[in-house]
């Protein structure tokens, strides 16, 4: 990535630290054997789905548009969950102010929510 990283253990409970790249605004999260199970983008990423930039426009819309391309999407509280897509949103601002951006993207592998 051409970008320094810090791995950290992102919780007391992990099982394999994380690497988080500062400049790219990407966190690479592992499972216990060490294999990639998700990245998590943040500002200044903008990651993207079929051209449309998820951290661009606010949760609703977000939601929504991912509502058009799974219909099953979960909506939580802080968040939305496609697992047709592999991709959830993280909005901890959702509840007071739905038209802000979502705080990440993360895109995961199969089985990451099970």
């Amino acid at each position: 990535m051409g970008a320094g990283f810090k791995s950290f253990m992102r919780t007391p409970g992990a099982a394999h630290p994380c690497d988080y790249f500062a400049g790219a605004g990407l966190f690479a999260n592992y499972d216990k054997t060490g294999r990639l199970e998700a990245i998590e983008l943040a500002s200044p990423a903008a990651p993207e789905l079929y051209g449309i930039n998820l951290l661009g426009m606010g949760f609703e819309q977000a939601v929504k548009y991912l509502k058009s391309k799974d219909p099953q999407l979960e909506r939580e509280v802080d968040g939305a969950i496609s697992l047709a897509l592999g991709i959830s949103l993280y909005a901890p601002h959702a509840v007071n102010d739905p038209k802000l951006p979502p705080e990440s993207v993360l895109v995961f592998a199969p089985g990451y929510y099970d």
